[in-house]
């Protein structure tokens, strides 16, 4: 029994939501298809790159199964680099959260 057979129905299948506030800008992302050490999350030039890669193959050569995504979001103004935190909870959502430096107090 074959339920959906649509490989291209959702574009963004792994992002489950964003959140960009002016505390912070935060991308939740299922990875429960990815083990830990295929995830890789990296912020270069001002860009969040998050990679997945995962391939597996059968004993006997003649199966192999390769899937893989790469999500990109720009480091939102005001947050630093260093600031970027990922998180991988235990049922394999992915957090990776940017921090936006406190806005300067309004004087009235």
């Amino acid at each position: 029994e074959f339920k959906d057979m649509n490989i291209f129905k959702e574009k963004d299948s792994e992002v489950i939501r964003v959140i960009n506030d002016d505390k912070k800008m935060e991308v939740s992302l299922d990875t429960s298809q990815y083990r830990p050490d295929e995830l890789n999350v990296s912020v270069f030039n001002g860009v969040i790159s998050v990679e997945g890669k995962h391939e597996e193959k059968a004993e006997d050569g003649t199966k192999m199964v390769s899937r893989q995504f790469i999500r990109k979001y720009t480091l939102p103004a005001g947050s630093k680099p260093q600031d970027v935190i990922s998180n991988l909870s235990s049922d394999g959502v992915l957090v990776i959260t940017a921090n936006k430096s406190n806005p300067a107090i309004e004087q009235k």
